[in-house]
């Protein structure tokens, strides 16, 4: 009940959050700590730059933060070197 509203959608910047600018850096960088944080890999096992690709197209947006994790991760197994 008492949740802030979320003034973005209708127009007004949230002057509580920083504004976050994306891009394909941003993305790469996403997608190593993501491929890298469970510790079983590293980001020399996965075509980092088809991943980033791949994502960008399904979002249409550099920020990947809004994919489902199960849609990253059916992405990044694409990807695996071998």
């Amino acid at each position: 009940m008492n949740q802030p509203i979320n003034l973005s959608r209708l127009g007004f910047a949230d002057r509580s959050q920083p504004a976050q600018s994306y891009s394909r850096e941003t993305a790469t960088a996403f997608v190593i700590h993501q491929v890298e944080s469970t510790g079983a890999a590293t980001r020399y096992d996965f075509d980092i730059e088809r991943i980033v690709t791949t994502a960008h197209a399904m979002v249409n947006d550099w920020d990947l933060h809004m994919m489902q994790p199960d849609a990253f991760w059916r992405i990044a197994s694409s990807f695996i070197r071998q």
